[in-house]
């Protein structure tokens, strides 16, 4: 699968000489022939929006359909004491823009079996369902509760881990930041009626994405009261198809508790191979084929048989 890159607008004057044209001359007409492309560049720089900006980042960064994770979590308190975690996740996008997740704790051992599983709506409503091996052979709901509930010890919630529904929330861009050499766009996100407010938790959250990529690279959230709760940074970022980009490490700082979650990705593969419909169903997890055990059989054969295509798109580990 490629991926359209924009097309850049490029403006530049051709030297010339004027050997007879007297110095104020060549000045004025540089002057005059500068102008156009200044205002050229201005007009650009106003068309993109909160909305247009936010609408290319998911046109280029969230519209892959498959994909599984290998991760690393590391969880990290006020005392800088640490607790490391092993998980999978996978992800998936049926045809109908319905979208699936499903988080599989492998280590430790406490932990072994866990599994989240997340479906999104084409209308925004977010299913969770949790499974706890160690509390019988059910899955317990999570819906309609709010980010303030983060799962498992970690500072995420389960709404952060699906891109943000675009249609729920009002886009400001403000003034432009840089670091470095770097330019950023600044973009408000800002809940479009009390009901999303309430399910977030957040009166708005703010967007540091890159101009050279549209990546979001930091989004900070606040609560109603105007309050930083968490700030969520990406980096190690790689291009792994196309205009694509992805983050081989998420931090994820809560202000709050005074807690750190860090995810380094090890492995990445895009395929829908590694991501079968039937994973993401209450029977596959309640008969414990998500165990790593299993697991490693149910891919044994696909993993002999991925394509070309998922071979570029696989990051080493």
């Amino acid at each position: 699968m490629r991926w359209k890159r924009m097309s850049s607008r490029q403006a530049g004057l051709t030297a010339n000489r004027w050997p007879h044209t007297p110095l104020p001359g060549i000045l004025l007409i540089l002057g005059l022939l500068s102008l156009p492309v200044f205002s050229k560049s201005l007009l650009a720089d106003e068309t993109w929006t909160g909305p247009t900006i936010m609408d290319e980042v998911f046109k280029r960064h969230e519209l892959f359909p498959y994909v599984f994770e290998k991760q690393t979590m590391i969880l990290i308190d006020s005392a800088e004491n640490r607790d490391v975690r092993k998980a999978r996740r996978f992800s998936r996008v049926e045809p109908d823009a319905t979208v699936k997740y499903l988080l599989i704790f492998d280590h430790p051992a406490e932990v072994r079996g866990v599994a989240l599983l997340a479906i999104r709506h084409p209308s925004g409503r977010i299913e969770s369902k949790i499974y706890l091996p160690a509390f019988g052979k059910e899955l317990k709901s999570t819906s309609g509760k709010s980010r303030g509930n983060h799962f498992l010890g970690t500072d995420f919630a389960i709404e952060d881990l699906a891109p943000e529904v675009l249609s729920d929330f009002r886009y400001v861009r403000k003034t432009d930041y840089k670091i470095g050499k770097i330019l950023y766009f600044v973009v408000e996100a800002f809940p479009k009626d009390s009901e999303i407010e309430r399910a977030t938790g957040y009166g708005l959250h703010r967007h540091f994405i890159r101009q050279d990529n549209f990546y979001i690279v930091r989004t900070d959230y606040y609560d109603p009261r105007g309050r930083l709760l968490k700030r969520r940074t990406h980096h190690d970022l790689k291009m792994v198809d196309g205009t694509m980009w992805r983050a081989n490490m998420i931090l994820m700082e809560n202000h709050k508790e005074q807690h750190k979650t860090l995810i380094k990705i090890n492995q990445r593969v895009f395929s829908h191979d590694y991501v079968p419909p039937e994973m993401f169903t209450s029977k596959w997890l309640l008969e414990n084929r998500h165990v790593q055990s299993t697991e490693k059989r149910l891919f044994q054969d696909t993993s002999e048989s991925l394509g070309e295509k998922d071979t570029e798109l696989k990051d080493s580990p």
